[in-house]
């Protein structure tokens, strides 16, 4: 599961977080032509764990979406208004890359940013409707949600390995998975799952999965 504090302090601490970072920015020379707020929601989210010499990490990735909106002069043509639209999201872009490089926390820096531009419509802003636009900004953040000793993935793997899981429960090693039928027989049948990830439904009831196979994990 997400690991929440460390969430939090990616995107809202007020030293170091995304969302504080982008207000500030806000209020520079170089938005100053614009107005605008925006809010965020986290989409989804997945697990996978590598091996550093002793250590096994557990890198989590967050797809987030960053909803803002922006305030257009009522007396702006058309097409200086999505201009100024298309200014304002190559800088927002711009600023979310450069506030990724400095982020100590993250292990990558983000490298792709997938943005959306609305129509110029009438959009909610301070409890009113003013001419704007939607922007939509979807992008991954890849951080530690903590480490496991070598000897603690070993048991786990022991552990996962005479134990069966239902449909819906959350993989924990990654590997390979027999489908067990309702009388605890193999079925032949198998199955790739990552850790962190549900397992499928199965296509009959009372049926689970058993690890036969975990994956190696690649050094970093």
């Amino acid at each position: 599961m997400i690991k929440m504090p460390i969430v939090r302090q990616i995107l809202l601490d007020s030293d170091a977080g995304l969302l504080p970072y982008l207000s500030q920015q806000l209020q520079t020379q170089s938005f100053s032509d614009f107005k605008a707020e925006f809010g965020f929601h986290v989409d989804e989210y997945c697990t996978q764990v590598v091996s550093n010499e002793n250590l096994l990490e557990i890198q989590t990735v967050l797809l987030l979406t960053l909803n803002l909106s922006i305030v257009i002069d009522s007396q702006t043509p058309l097409d200086e208004a999505t201009s100024h639209a298309l200014e304002f999201q190559e800088l927002l872009d711009t600023e979310i890359i450069i506030w990724s490089q400095n982020n100590e926390k993250l292990f990558k820096p983000i490298s792709e940013i997938k943005g959306t531009l609305s129509k110029l419509s009438e959009i909610p802003y301070h409890g009113g409707y003013l001419p704007g636009f939607e922007i939509r900004s979807q992008f991954s953040l890849t951080y530690s949600a903590g480490t496991l000793q070598h000897s603690k993935s070993n048991e786990l793997t022991k552990e996962s390995k005479s134990l069966s899981y239902s449909p819906g429960e959350r993989t924990p090693v990654s590997g390979q998975y027999e489908l067990i039928d309702a009388n605890g027989e193999s079925t032949t049948l198998e199955i790739t799952s990552i850790a962190g990830n549900p397992f499928p439904p199965t296509s009959e009831p009372n049926q689970s999965y058993r690890l036969v196979d975990p994956t190696v994990h690649k050094k970093s």
